[in-house]
């Protein structure tokens, strides 16, 4: 898993020809951070605010996410956040939220040369601080890489029972799956989970009379595939034919009975993609199809 952003040196404000300033005393040149992308924006942030702590401390929670090349979802959290095994109790400051807890040797390690905590308890730390949707994702992320084992995590899982956040964590980590491959997938999947839609069988392969294809999700019990659109556009005509030559060869097996697509904003919202599962005959929780009519 990369976790190396290109190299972008800081420096202060004063010193530059047309600053972009990070944080107070802390800026770079303008067509360096305008030729980041969000995310490389981001780990430079976490990178230079972490250089200037004047205590020492670890970066961790959803900054080690940021080097680790981790999932996010929604707004970013510029913060710098940090376990800081000095403290009592979490403090959080201008620009900096401070965790208190203890670190093992191996749970630090230094990323292009920041000290960030291990993967396995990055990925713990979030996983307990954030809601279920972004912990599916990222879960799923890590295990469809191979990046983490699910024994590891489950164990320290178990390690915090009790504790804030163990609750989501291990439903998370029971909805979790590694053959999840985008993060439209996951999302659809903990929305589906509150719709009380049957659990789908994930990257169904089908042959058909136009070859083989494999789909997102594939409710046997019900006869009905489920696409979600984000993760092709159909840039050109061929394209486009060749997708709906797909869906017509699908809808001719004798097992297919109903195919239902959708995008983001459907899957980030129950009461978009209601309709949409319903329509192509599968069953919902109770009172959601009420609620669709």
């Amino acid at each position: 898993m990369s976790s190396t952003p290109p190299p972008v040196i800081t420096h202060r404000p004063t010193d530059l020809d047309d600053p972009v300033r990070l944080f107070h005393g802390t800026a770079v040149e303008r067509h360096e951070w305008e030729a980041l992308d969000e995310r490389g924006r981001r780990r430079l942030v976490v990178r230079a605010r972490a250089a200037a702590l004047r205590r020492p401390a670890v970066v961790s929670h959803r900054s080690a996410g940021a080097l680790w090349g981790l999932p996010e979802l929604g707004r970013w959290d510029w913060r710098l956040h940090v376990v800081d095994p000095a403290l009592a109790k979490t403090h959080v400051g201008p620009g900096i939220v401070r965790h208190t807890g203890r670190l093992t040797e191996d749970e630090v390690v230094c990323v292009g040369g920041t000290e960030v905590t291990a993967l396995p308890r990055t990925v713990t730390d979030i996983v307990h601080t954030v809601p279920l949707v972004h912990a599916v994702l990222v879960l799923d992320h890590v295990l469809h890489h191979r990046a983490v084992e699910a024994g590891a995590l489950e164990r320290a899982f178990v390690a915090r029972s009790g504790g804030r956040g163990s609750r989501v964590a291990r439903t998370a980590l029971a909805l979790a799956d590694a053959a999840s491959e985008t993060p439209g997938e996951s999302i659809s999947r903990v929305t589906m989970r509150e719709l009380g839609v049957p659990v789908p069988v994930l990257q169904q392969e089908f042959t058909t009379d136009a070859g083989r294809f494999r789909v997102d999700f594939w409710f046997p019990g019900n006869g009905v595939v489920g696409e979600f659109d984000g993760r092709v556009k159909y840039a050109d005509r061929d394209a486009l034919w060749a997708e709906k030559r797909r869906e017509d060869a699908l809808r001719r097996l004798p097992q297919v009975s109903g195919l239902a697509r959708w995008g983001m904003r459907e899957a980030t919202d129950p009461a978009r993609l209601a309709p949409v599962l319903l329509a192509a005959g599968l069953p919902l929780g109770r009172g959601w199809a009420e609620r669709t009519r």
